[in-house]
């Protein structure tokens, strides 16, 4: 390695760790303003959600799952305003439309949970075909193929699967964030 080479690549690391330590330093003034500006307020977050028509605990969202099935829920014990499964979607973006950051995640989410549901399934009835096919006693070099290549399928079905399960519950975080308390 020449010496340009290194001093370029040492020059580079100082660069990136110089705008880390200010980009912290940023953040953490903020944060101590915004700490500041909550402190100095006159009403506490207790008083602000006293509206008996618009409640924090009766608007924000939240999300069950059972077995793939998604319940979306409004409040602690509230109605079910829409329900994702396998291969079955509603709205999810009208929605969250209050909140362009939990749209731009439902998007997120609608397209990981349909890949993940296709791909899981394709790889489920792969793997099926390949253990047939082995259990009906051929030697035939497909069905270890088949078995392998179905396995796989599910597995990155199943990332990607719970990679939308993320992006769902950012997108209902970032939804309740936006909501008036």
């Amino acid at each position: 390695m020449n010496s340009r080479s290194f001093l370029a690549l040492s020059f580079g690391v100082v660069l990136i760790a110089g705008a880390a330590k200010a980009d912290a330093q940023v953040k953490k003034n903020e944060e101590t303003a915004s700490g500041r500006a909550a402190a100095n307020s006159v009403r506490s977050v207790p008083e602000q959600a006293t509206d008996s028509t618009h409640t924090y605990a009766a608007d924000a969202l939240r999300f069950e799952s059972s077995w793939g099935n998604v319940s979306i829920i409004r409040g602690a014990d509230g109605p079910v305003v829409g329900t994702l499964g396998w291969f079955r979607d509603f709205d999810l973006t009208q929605l969250l439309a209050s909140s362009p950051p939990a749209v731009a995640d439902a998007r997120v989410f609608q397209r990981d949970n349909f890949r993940g549901s296709l791909v899981g399934s394709i790889g489920a009835t792969t793997t099926l075909i390949g253990v047939i096919v082995a259990a009906n006693s051929s030697n035939n070099a497909a069905s270890p193929v088949l078995v392998i290549g179905g396995v796989g399928a599910m597995v990155w079905g199943a990332q990607h699967l719970s990679m939308s399960y993320s992006a769902l519950s950012r997108a209902l975080w970032w939804y309740n964030r936006d909501l008036k308390r």
